[in-house]
């Protein structure tokens, strides 16, 4: 009789253990499952944040752009938000301005504001220079390598009366500020597109001769070792023609 006693008293004991196991595995699976979904929803979660409508130019206010209803609020992913993205409960002065360009679609970050509108932000001209845009092909970029920044010197190949052709140095040296619209000085970063037009800052003069050039002879650049074309131009006997813009 104590040994049939025992027994049930030994089954009753490990069902009790057996169920508060149960209990135990079937509380975690809850609270894991409970966590995942928080994961997931928080993962998915939106946020309205500011996004320019159309094309906003270097130094509009934050004011203006509100006001004359520029940006629109979208719903966007948080975890694919920028820092310091816009959001309509933001705190920006309105008289803060845009630093460069804003393009159609691009998310409005509190870092493309500032005090003052930097002038030229986009184009660095240095002083006494200006800047000039000349249209050339593939080849006469030497296959798309000439970027901002590069020295590059300016060959023109024309045609004369008689049927001579001839190429000559028009510039030793010119520096390449931008191809297309983009520039090293861009506030938003992306590979440079391929475009026919190069801009270069050029002395008031030699920007006379480039464009008189242009409009008379085909125009070649080229790029040198080290982008140090003037000592090459002058060490190898190349010398600049004089180039009449006018009488």
């Amino acid at each position: 009789m104590n040994l049939l006693t025992n027994k049930l008293k030994q089954s009753r004991t490990q069902a009790g253990l057996v169920l508060i196991l149960a209990i135990f595995v079937g509380v975690g699976t809850y609270l894991y499952l409970l966590n995942y979904q928080s994961e997931i929803e928080s993962s998915n979660s939106l946020s309205p944040v500011y996004v320019a409508k159309s094309e906003i130019s270097s130094g509009t206010s934050y004011g203006e752009i509100i006001s004359r209803g520029l940006v629109e609020i979208r719903q966007m992913p948080v975890r694919s938000l920028p820092i310091g993205a816009i959001t309509p409960s933001s705190t920006i002065q309105s008289d803060l301005k845009t630093r460069g360009l804003l393009a159609s679609g691009q998310i409005l970050v509190a870092s493309f504001f500032a005090t003052e509108a930097a002038p030229n932000i986009g184009l660095a001209i240095p002083k006494g220079m200006l800047a000039v845009t000349i249209s050339v092909d593939d080849v006469a970029r030497v296959g798309n390598f000439v970027s901002p920044g590069s020295k590059v010197v300016v060959f023109a190949t024309s045609t004369s009366n008689s049927g001579t052709t001839q190429t000559r140095v028009l510039l030793s040296e010119a520096l390449v500020l931008g191809i297309g619209s983009q520039t090293s000085q861009s506030v938003t970063s992306s590979i440079p597109l391929p475009s026919p037009l190069v801009t270069l800052a050029l002395p008031p003069v030699d920007a006379q001769k480039l464009l008189l050039g242009s409009k008379t002879s085909e125009i070649t650049l080229a790029l040198a070792h080290e982008n140090d074309p003037v000592s090459l131009i002058s060490n190898s006997g190349l010398s600049t023609p004089r180039f009449e813009a006018g009488s």
